[in-house]
């Protein structure tokens, strides 16, 4: 069975790319778990693998992030960049905040040194973060933080030209700069986020590549746990217990029988019943970055129609790795999976492959790019 992360040679998709829809996403039906037959032998408690993790991601390396975003900018025509608490946030200035109706930003302009927008009265916190790498301004409550932002891009000599706003902000954010600042164009940031983010660096794939190897030890455990008549909401919590046991947060959702079928499952409520196709998809956390694992397993003896399902699908997952690589379009490698599941009686389109077949990952679980139909995306190494 192979990850779902999909090609390490490509990093567009060196995430969780995995054929899915109802013909059962990354099945793995030849990893059938018999332990309805079998107890499960004692186990040793499990080592916290914590301190084995690569180190985080250094300021040195952010530095080097924001001069790439900075060349883009230059190259794209941005005069700054304004950025929300977030997954990218975290990337560009390592700092973890959570968002509320209180302005919270993170500016960068096309040259020069960053500088944080924070409310007042949590100086003392974003100071704590920020730890002297970046000048911070505050608003009071009757204040406008869109007004102090203007007032950081004048001082830089932004008046007129281009704004890019974290793809990811909110409406209300979007449209308050907007008014605050009339002569500057507004426009979204992904281009720049996007191509930052999609190609990963050594150091964010060793840190992904531990993150999946330790989810792999965390599901082979909790499988064993499997047993006739428990509850999908008792796999849940025995997946989250064996990633705690680990060192490391997580969490999965598990589908029993008919609802492993669909993407994200049935609401009807399953126990486990002998013979029945078991799926659990999600991942854990480390230095901030996901891992996004499906597994798909049966509870004792797979039927025919698993089987031969089960063929089909690794058949498509192998025929888009081997066609995946640098200069390949995203959507024709959808397309390559896509096919062999239509040629094989189970199309056309989305009838039983009833998703993109895949996505790019990192400090997000679900992070650009996506391989769907139709997307021009070249893939880069």
């Amino acid at each position: 069975m192979q990850r779902r992360e999909f090609v390490q040679r490509a990093s567009l998709v060196a995430g969780a790319a995995a054929l899915g829809g109802r013909l059962n996403p990354a099945a793995a039906l030849a990893n059938q778990l018999d332990t309805n037959r079998a107890a499960a032998p004692a186990r040793e408690p499990a080592r916290t693998l914590l301190a084995d993790a690569p180190l985080p991601i250094s300021e040195n390396e952010r530095t080097q992030r924001r001069d790439k975003a900075q060349r883009l900018m230059k190259e794209l025509g941005y005069s700054a960049m304004l950025i929300e608490p977030g997954a990218n946030m975290t990337y560009f200035a390592g700092i973890d905040w959570g968002r509320s109706e209180r302005l919270f930003a993170f500016i960068l302009p096309q040259t020069g040194k960053p500088i944080v927008i924070s409310p007042a009265f949590e100086r003392q916190r974003a100071e704590d973060q920020v730890n002297g790498r970046f000048e911070i301004r505050v608003w009071q409550e009757d204040q406008s933080p869109e007004a102090l932002v203007a007032g950081v891009l004048r001082d830089w000599g932004v008046t007129t030209g281009k704004l890019g706003v974290d793809g990811s902000a909110r409406t209300f954010v979007f449209n308050e700069l907007a008014l605050a600042l009339p002569a500057l164009q507004m426009a979204t940031a992904e281009a720049i986020t996007n191509a930052c983010r999609g190609v990963k660096s050594a150091h964010e794939i060793e840190i992904m590549r531990f993150a999946n190897q330790i989810t792999l030890q965390a599901y082979r455990a909790g499988f064993k746990t499997l047993r006739v008549g428990m509850t999908q909401a008792e796999l849940v919590r025995n997946f989250a217990t064996e990633m705690t046991k680990l060192g490391f947060q997580g969490g999965v959702f598990a589908l029993f029988g008919e609802s492993s079928a669909y993407p994200h499952g049935l609401p009807k409520p399953r126990t486990l019943e002998e013979n029945q196709v078991v799926l659990v998809d999600g991942g854990l956390s480390v230095h901030g970055y996901q891992s996004d694992m499906s597994r798909t397993v049966v509870f004792g003896t797979p039927s025919p129609e698993a089987r031969k399902v089960f063929d089909i699908v690794h058949e498509a997952q192998r025929r888009a790795i081997e066609f995946a690589a640098p200069g390949k379009k995203c959507g024709d490698v959808d397309a390559v999976a896509r096919k062999v599941i239509t040629d094989a009686g189970y199309g056309p389109d989305y009838r039983t492959f009833t998703h993109r077949l895949g996505h790019g990952i990192g400090l997000e679980g679900h992070e650009w790019p996506y391989l769907v139909r139709g997307s021009q995306i070249v893939m880069q190494p």
